[in-house]
């Protein structure tokens, strides 16, 4: 369960939207990405990590965009070295 916001995002970071659009993130690795994590798909497109899988020394991702039900099916996002790294929004910012 994510917890609500209680004060308006800035207009820089929500481009018009309900939504954080320019979370402020940090670069992790790809193994330490866990479901629940958002991470950075492209400009303006955060996705929420739904499913990982960690096979012969690569890591699987499956995600849904901040902005998507939850009753629409994610995608994948990739297929990425463990040592890849990957913009994961900082906590506070969901």
């Amino acid at each position: 369960m994510t917890r609500q916001r209680t004060r308006p995002l800035p207009d820089h970071k929500t481009d018009g939207t309900r939504f954080n659009l320019r979370p402020a993130t940090e670069r992790v690795r790809a193994d330490s990405l866990r479901p629940g994590n958002v991470v950075i798909e492209s400009a303006d497109h955060p996705a929420l990590i739904t499913k990982t899988a960690h096979n012969g020394g690569r890591v699987t991702l499956r995600a849904r965009y901040i902005w998507s039900a939850t009753t629409e099916p994610d995608w994948p996002l990739g297929t990425f070295h463990p040592a890849a790294l990957l913009d994961r929004a900082k906590k506070g910012e969901y």
